[in-house]
């Protein structure tokens, strides 16, 4: 099952994704689209505790990252349930 974790706000200029986070995953965790196609590995949350971002390094099999920005961003709950992660509530 997937549990969305923000949306892609859009692509930095080093090609990574920056995600408006509405919970705060692990990092190191994989996140998907929609369709469960890989987007690549949560590296860093940045920005306020209360309004956090999230830079995602995009799978390098993507075809064209940018067809993702202003889309919805996912990761499964088993990823969650192996690290740990706290999902559905912000830090």
């Amino acid at each position: 099952m997937l549990r969305k974790v923000g949306d892609i706000l859009h692509v930095s200029r080093d090609g990574r994704f920056v995600l408006k986070l509405s919970t705060t995953p692990p990092l190191g965790v994989t996140i998907y689209d929609y369709s469960m196609r890989r987007l690549g590995v949560l590296y860093d949350i940045i920005g306020p505790v209360n309004s956090p971002y999230g830079l995602v390094k995009p799978d390098p099999q993507l075809p064209e990252v940018n067809e993702f920005v202003g889309k919805p961003a996912y990761v499964r709950d088993v990823d969650l349930r192996r690290r740990g992660g706290r999902h559905g509530h912000a830090r």
